[in-house]
C-alpha cells in the first residue's frame, strides 16, 4: 500500500498541468464523449477532434453546448475509417470513441484489433450500451436510453406516469466515468508500463445515480427503517416554497430537519409553526408552511435562513447562476470569444487542479488543422516498454482514505475502489450520517470501515500511520473542520508528502457561500435544474436521483486520479477540488451568457405536462403504455408529422404500443417503448449479472443485498461488501502495526469501535 510501486522510477520534472503532453484522438460527437475529452483538455491534454466531413451534428443542434464541450481542442475533418486515423494512432496515447460495438469492429477501432495495429494506445469507449448487451450495436440517444431502461419512470412528476427528464444525466455521468477511466489507465501505464482498454456507456452513466435507490435487501440494519427513497418520496419537493416576489426557495428542509427545529423557528419569529416541528413538513401541513413563506421575498428568506445556518437557495433559471458572485469567485465560468457563439461566459472546468490546467481556448473551426500538422508535432510513440499483461483493475495495490459523509465524497471514493484501490472508510464512532439512508449502500460498496474518534488525542498516532500508508484522500468535509483534523491538503502533506488530496465541497472554497452547508437539492435549485425539470410555468421539482451528488463524486474521483497521474510522472502529488455547484454549472453548459449584454442563449424548454420539448421529441400515452418519440434529425421529425399530423397526442392516444412502434419504424422515426418499474427486472436479469451491472453481496447489516455496480467494463470485479460500522477496524489497525492489545485499549477507551455482527431477523 501507499506510494510504493513496482513500475518505472518516477521522474522529477518541472511540474505542469496534470496530464500535460498526453495526446488524445477524439472520435466522439454529441455530449458524453466530447465533454469527457474536454475534461482532459482542462487538465493539459492535447486533444485532436476527428469529425465527419459535415462536422459534429452538435455544431448546429446545440451551438452553445458544442462551444463549451469542445473548448481547447483541434479539429480535423476526416471519416473515422480513414487510414489517416491510424496515422494519428501511431503517435497518440489515447483513442476515445463512442461507436457501437459492431461499427467499431468494422472500422478496426475495437480494442482487440488496436492491440495489434496500434499497440500502446489506451482505447477508451463510451457507446450507448456496453459490449455484451443486446443493444450494444445500437446508437441510442440519451433520452432513448432513459426511456428504454426505466429511468424516466423513476422521477416523481407533477402527474402520474413517466416524465421526460430534461437533464441528460446519463450522458453527464458517462462523461465523468470515461475521463476517470482514461486517467486511471494512464496511471497504470505510468506505474507498471501496462496498457489496457477501458469502456463505459451512456446506460452505465444512467446506472450511476440509480445505485442510490435501485436496491433490494434481505433486511434493513437497525436504525435504517425510513428514507428508502421510493419514487413517491415527497420530502425534498416539500421543502420548495413560493415567496412574495414570485420566486421560490429550496431548503434542505425535510431532507435534513433544520427548518423544523423549534429553536430555528423561534429565532425566525415563526413561533406559530413550532407546534408543527415534531412532524416537520408533510403533504397535509405543507400549505401552512407555504403561507408563511409567501409572506416574505426570496431575498429576505435567504438572509434570515442563512443567518440561522439553514441551507436555503433561491431557485434560479437555467444559466442564471453564471453571473452569481459565488460562481465568479471560484472561476466556475470562463470568458471565451467563440467563433460561432461569440464572446460569452461559458461553464468552466468543474475540477480545479494544483497545478492548474491551461487557460480556456475557444472550440475549433471545423477542419482547422490537418493530419500532417498534428503528426509533425506528435513524434512516433515508443511502444517497447509497454505490455498488456497486467491487472485488469488499474489502481490495484493502491490505498485511498474516505473521510466523507452521506453521498458525494463517499460515491467518489467508491469509484476509486471499483478501479481497484483499497478504500478505507474512516467514520465517527456513531457512524457516517449517511448510514440513516439507503443511499449508503449505493456509495460504500467494496470499502472497509474503520470507526474512530478522530478528535481524541489517542487517535492521532493511528491517523498519522493511516495517512502515511495511503496514496490518496478524498472527502467532502467542510475544509475548516478538515484543517483542524489535519485532513486538508497542507495537513495531509505534512504527514505524507506523496499523498494526493481531492475535495468535494458544496459551493467551492472561495466566496460568500464557501462555508455554507449544501445538498443535492440546493445545487439543483441554484443551477436552474429544478425549474428546467419542472416544465414550463410549473412549480420547481427536485430530480430525486441526487444527480449532482453523484456527478460531484465522479468529479472528485477524477480529481484524485489526475493527482495520482501527476505524482507518477513528475514526483509531485497533485491536489484537486470540485463542488456540487461546479458540476451543476457544467450540466447547464448547453447555454452560455453572451457578452456584453449578459443574455442567456436560447435552449429547449420542457413542456408544462413534462412530456417533452416538442412534438417530435416527446412521450405519448397509448392505450397500453407509453412511447418515446425521439426524432434523430429534421427529416425524421418531418416524417413523424406527416404520419401523425399536427396533433399527434390525439392521434396516438387510442393506439396500442405494438402497432405504434411498427408504424414509427416503417416511417423511419426513432422511438422506443417506455419501460416502467424496472428495479426487479434489472436485478433479476442474468445478462445484467453477467456484465457485472448488478451485484448480489453478502453483508452483516443488510444480509443479502442486490445493488447496481459495473460503471466501467474492466475485465474483473473486486471483492465487495457493504461494510458494517467498524467492521474492519481491527483489521486495518493491525495492518498499520498495532498489536491486538493496543487495538483493545483503543476500543476500551472509546477511541475505536469494532462492529458486532447482527443476528438475522
Amino acid at each position: 500500500m501507499g506510494p510504493e510501486h513496482d513500475g518505472p522510477a518516477r521522474r522529477t520534472v518541472l511540474v505542469t498541468a496534470p496530464v500535460d503532453g498526453v495526446r488524445v484522438v477524439d472520435l466522439t460527437t454529441g455530449l458524453a464523449g466530447p465533454f469527457a475529452t474536454r475534461l482532459l483538455v482542462d487538465a493539459g491534454a492535447d486533444v485532436v477532434k476527428v469529425e465527419p466531413p459535415a462536422g459534429d451534428p452538435a455544431r448546429t443542434r446545440c451551438a452553445a453546448g458544442f462551444a463549451t464541450w469542445n473548448r481547447g481542442k483541434r479539429s480535423i475533418a476526416l471519416a473515422p475509417g480513414s487510414s489517416d486515423v491510424h496515422r494519428l494512432l501511431e503517435r497518440a496515447d489515447v483513442l476515445v470513441h463512442d461507436l457501437p460495438a459492431a461499427r467499431a469492429r468494422s472500422l478496426g477501432l475495437d480494442a482487440d484489433t488496436l492491440a495489434t495495429t496500434a499497440p500502446g494506445v489506451v482505447v477508451a469507449t463510451v457507446p450507448s450500451y456496453p459490449a455484451g448487451h443486446p443493444l450494444a450495436d445500437v446508437a441510442a440517444s440519451d433520452a432513448m436510453v432513459q426511456a428504454a431502461q426505466g429511468f424516466m419512470d423513476e422521477q416523481q412528476g407533477l402527474r402520474d406516469g413517466p416524465v421526460h427528464v430534461r437533464l441528460p444525466f446519463p450522458s453527464w455521468c458517462a462523461a465523468y466515468l470515461l475521463a476517470a477511466g482514461v486517467v486511471a489507465r494512464l496511471v497504470q501505464r505510468a506505474r507498471h508500463g501496462v496498457v489496457l482498454p477501458v469502456s463505459t456507456s451512456v446506460f452505465q452513466g444512467g446506472l450511476a445515480p440509480a445505485a442510490l435507490y435501485w436496491q433490494r435487501w434481505e433486511r434493513l440494519p437497525t436504525g435504517l427503517t425510513g428514507h428508502t427513497l421510493p419514487k413517491i418520496w415527497p420530502d425534498a419537493a416539500l421543502s420548495i416554497f413560493g415567496c412574495a416576489d414570485g420566486r421560490f426557495v429550496q431548503l434542505a428542509g425535510a431532507v435534513g430537519g433544520w427548518i423544523e427545529s423549534p429553536p430555528v423557528l423561534e429565532s425566525l419569529a415563526l413561533s406559530d409553526l413550532v407546534e408543527l416541528s415534531e412532524v416537520g413538513v408533510t403533504p397535509e401541513n405543507w400549505s401552512t408552511w407555504d403561507t408563511v413563506f409567501r409572506s416574505r421575498t426570496s431575498d429576505e428568506w435567504l438572509a434570515v435562513l442563512s443567518d440561522a445556518d439553514v441551507p436555503c437557495i433561491v431557485v434560479r433559471e437555467l444559466g442564471e447562476c453564471f453571473t452569481d458572485e459565488q460562481t465568479l469567485a471560484n472561476d466556475y465560468v470562463v470568458e471565451v470569444d467563440d467563433p460561432a457563439v461569440g464572446p460569452a461566459l461559458q461553464a468552466g472546468p468543474p475540477v480545479a487542479t494544483t497545478p492548474p490546467g491551461p487557460p480556456a481556448v475557444a472550440a475549433p473551426v471545423l477542419g482547422s488543422t490537418t493530419v500532417d500538422a498534428v503528426c509533425d508535432g506528435w513524434p512516433a510513440r515508443a511502444t517497447g516498454a509497454v505490455t498488456t499483461d497486467g491487472d485488469a483493475l488499474p489502481l490495484a495495490g493502491m490505498r485511498v482514505l474516505d473521510f466523507g459523509s452521506v453521498v458525494a465524497g463517499p460515491f467518489g471514493a467508491q469509484c476509486l475502489g471499483d478501479l481497484g484501490a483499497d478504500v478505507v472508510k474512516v467514520e465517527p464512532i456513531g457512524g457516517d450520517r449517511g448510514r440513516g439512508l439507503t443511499q449508503f449502500a449505493g456509495c460504500h460498496r467494496g470499502k472497509r470501515s474503520l470507526s474512530m474518534d478522530l478528535k481524541a488525542p489517542q487517535a492521532r498516532e493511528a491517523l498519522q500511520r493511516l495517512v502515511r500508508s495511503a496514496d490518496a484522500v478524498l472527502h467532502n468535509m467542510r475544509l475548516s473542520a478538515a484543517a483542524r483534523l489535519g485532513l486538508d491538503g497542507p495537513g495531509l502533506r505534512a504527514v505524507n508528502p506523496d499523498i494526493v488530496f481531492s475535495h468535494v465541497s458544496a459551493y467551492g472554497p472561495r466566496g460568500p457561500m464557501a462555508g455554507f452547508p449544501g445538498y443535492d437539492p440546493t445545487a439543483q435549485a441554484m443551477t436552474g435544474w429544478e425549474h428546467a425539470n419542472a416544465g414550463e410555468g410549473r412549480t420547481p421539482v427536485w430530480l430525486r436521483n441526487s444527480v449532482f451528488d453523484v456527478q460531484a463524486g465522479l468529479a472528485g474521483c477524477l480529481g484524485a486520479l489526475l493527482g495520482l497521474y501527476l505524482r507518477e510522472t513528475t514526483g509531485e502529488a497533485g491536489e484537486a477540488g470540485t463542488s456540487l455547484l461546479a458540476v451543476g454549472i457544467s450540466a447547464a453548459s448547453e447555454v452560455t451568457v453572451t457578452l456584453p449584454d449578459h443574455a442567456i442563449t436560447p435552449h429547449a424548454v420542457l413542456s408544462a405536462d413534462q412530456t417533452g420539448v416538442d412534438d417530435a421529441h416527446r412521450l405519448y400515452r397509448l392505450t397500453d403504455g407509453w412511447v418515446l418519440v425521439d426524432a434523430a434529425d429534421d427529416a425524421e421529425a418531418a416524417a413523424f408529422r406527416a404520419r401523425f399530423g399536427d396533433r399527434p397526442a390525439e392521434a396516438l392516444r387510442d393506439r396500442t404500443l405494438l402497432t405504434t412502434l411498427d408504424d414509427l419504424s416503417t416511417a423511419g422515426v426513432t422511438a422506443t417503448a417506455v419501460a416502467l418499474d424496472q428495479l426487479d427486472a434489472f436485478m433479476d436479469s442474468p445478462m445484467h449479472r453477467e456484465l457485472g451491472l448488478s451485484r448480489r453481496l453478502r453483508t452483516r447489516g443488510y444480509g443479502a443485498i442486490d445493488l447496481v455496480g459495473g460503471f466501467w467494463n474492466l475485465g474483473r470485479v473486486p471483492d465487495e461488501t457493504v461494510p458494517d460500522l467498524g467492521e474492519h477496524s481491527h483489521e486495518v489497525l493491525t495492518g498499520l502495526g498495532y498489536g491486538a492489545a493496543a487495538v483493545d485499549a483503543l476500543v476500551d477507551g472509546g477511541v475505536v469501535r469494532v462492529s458486532v455482527p447482527e443476528m438475522s431477523a
